[in-house]
């Protein structure tokens, strides 16, 4: 499943840049470069040629690509890149769920509305920018409005939005479950437990078989109490500067 986990979130990085006209393809890799160096700022689908990652860290260098290379686990790919002085910038968990073995949560999602509008996608922006603590552009968010492959979603606590969420139906109909956040001062009151479920409810609404999703360490283990079973490491490199 590892290479589906992680062929999701490529996806989705992909159809935000062609939605927000900032993906760029190369013969080597494709990359998103929004402005402002803004989520989701990112060199992905990297092939395994060492003979490029000179070049690669030279464009870096010189700020022609963002400074981030994502990648499922791959010695040799990493080898390589460690041997061209670029170093790890962080490791998170590939994680999936069995559909078919599980529930379809509660449909009782009141707190909770689909961004459907240009207001809504304002209000995405601010709350996942204020819970993952990188920029996030209203310009980035505007045009994903009323995508049949990805649904963006705000919860509500005390009549104010303070959580996100989003889901993305892939070309494999797996769904991927993506940006899961609540702002710091609401934390700790199960708001984010709420989105996954909605997000879950969702992808049965797909037909989907399996969801999967990308977690820190902690988050593995609060997904690992929902069923999710954990399977590869997406790993993302930098350059020094």
């Amino acid at each position: 499943m590892k290479d589906k986990i992680i062929s999701n979130l490529f996806e989705l990085w992909e159809y935000i840049g062609t939605k927000g006209k900032f993906l760029h393809v190369s013969e080597d890799y494709l990359y998103v470069q929004p402005k402002n160096n803004s989520w989701p700022n990112i060199v992905f689908g990297l092939k395994n040629e060492k003979n490029k990652l000179k070049k690669l860290y030279q464009k870096i260098d010189n700020k022609a690509l963002p400074n981030s290379v994502s990648m499922l686990e791959n010695k040799e790919l990493e080898a390589g890149l460690i041997e061209h002085k670029f170093m790890l910038k962080s490791a998170v968990k590939g994680m999936y769920l069995n559909l078919t073995e599980h529930s379809m949560p509660d449909k009782n999602f009141s707190s909770i509305d689909e961004v459907n509008n240009e207001q809504r996608a304002v209000e995405f922006a601010k709350i996942a920018s204020k819970s993952f603590g990188y920029e996030i552009l209203e310009s980035t968010i505007i045009p994903l409005i009323n995508s049949s492959r990805l649904k963006l979603f705000i919860g509500k606590h005390n009549g104010k939005y303070v959580s996100s969420g989003m889901l993305l139906l892939d070309k494999n109909n797996i769904s991927g479950l993506h940006m899961i956040g609540t702002i710091p001062e609401c934390r700790g009151l199960g708001l984010g437990k709420i989105m996954t479920n909605k997000l879950l409810f969702e992808a049965y609404e797909n037909k989907s078989a399996q969801v999967v999703l990308v977690a820190s360490e902690a988050g593995e283990r609060i997904y690992s109490k929902l069923g999710f079973i954990s399977d590869g490491i997406l790993k993302s490199y930098k350059i020094g500067q």
